[in-house]
């Protein structure tokens, strides 16, 4: 029987939304200008820029952390640019957010307490909290670390353990600032490996901010762009690396992959040019390779 597919309803809308940082009305300090864009359940979004190109600002209008100055933003189902703010914890039970430096959120005693905590807030019973945070230890590796305490973990721990603990309120949507810096190319695997089992078990979405665009090819599905406050582009993230000229006026670039095999192609190898990825890049200079070496011995 064919696998029933999900419904990947509509998780975030903003409408012409707007945010200055100080009182002016001068639009050159504007930090995000007239943005419109959705995010549905099941996308990865990646959400890049030149530095200062609102951002981070934007994945905090998203997250409910800043009020829009214009337009209008619904979270599932909240309004969050309405007269009257929403209240913590109606954003808590809707959107997740990891920082730069997640451990940093780290505040509590033991590990155990530290997953505990937001679902005491949301006044989850002490069954569910319990088999909750069991769980979550489990598929997070964490499940030996439960009573140590968070700040004597290595690097890569904390990580797992911030992240965690903002998984376990099984957010909708999960909002994830420069999350890969600090990670070496291992502690990236895993962390991916992690956010992607738990977004197909979910259906959740996840939009994602980082400088680090190879990162974001091979994790995202999707790609926005920001130049001084304006979206530039959204789209497909393989189709968006097509967009060279507009890419490199708002200082990015396509991943290392995506320029290997272009180069190739103008030097005559006859490849696809739609790899996004190294092992991608590699798989298909292998084939032609082999398709030379087969032609050689015909």
């Amino acid at each position: 029987m064919a696998e029933k597919k999900r419904e990947n309803k509509e998780l975030l809308r903003l409408t012409d939304v707007s945010c200055a940082y100080g009182e002016t009305e001068d639009w050159q300090s504007a930090a995000v200008r007239h943005i419109t864009l959705s995010v549905a359940a099941g996308e990865r979004v990646a959400l890049a820029g030149h530095t200062g190109s609102g951002k981070s600002t934007l994945l905090q209008l998203m997250g409910g952390l800043l009020p829009a100055d214009g337009g209008q933003i619904w979270l599932d189902g909240l309004e969050l640019t309405a007269p009257r703010r929403p209240k913590a914890l109606a954003l808590c039970e809707r959107v997740g957010l990891v920082f730069q430096y997640p451990e940093y959120q780290l505040f509590a005693e033991t590990v155990r307490a530290e997953l505990a905590y937001g679902p005491r807030n949301l006044g989850w019973p002490a069954e569910r909290i319990e088999r909750e945070v069991a769980a979550i230890a489990a598929k997070m590796g964490l499940r030996e670390l439960l009573d140590e305490n968070p700040y004597r973990l290595s690097g890569g721990e904390k990580r797992r353990v911030a992240l965690a603990s903002v998984l376990i309120m099984q957010p909708p949507l999960l909002l994830l600032d420069e999350p890969f810096v600090g990670l070496d190319a291992a502690g990236r695997r895993e962390f991916m490996r992690l956010l992607l089992e738990w977004q197909r078990e979910r259906n959740a979405a996840i939009v994602c901010v980082s400088h680090d665009i190879d990162q974001l090819a091979a994790f995202c599905d999707r790609l926005l762009v920001l130049r001084q406050g304006e979206l530039k582009l959204d789209a497909p993230l393989r189709a968006a690396f097509d967009q060279v000229e507009l890419l490199a006026e708002c200082g990015v670039y396509p991943p290392l992959a995506r320029q290997a095999v272009r180069r190739l192609r103008a030097a005559g190898w006859a490849i696809p040019a739609d790899a996004v990825t190294l092992p991608e890049a590699a798989a298909v200079i292998r084939a032609a390779l082999a398709a030379k070496a087969g032609e050689r011995h015909g």
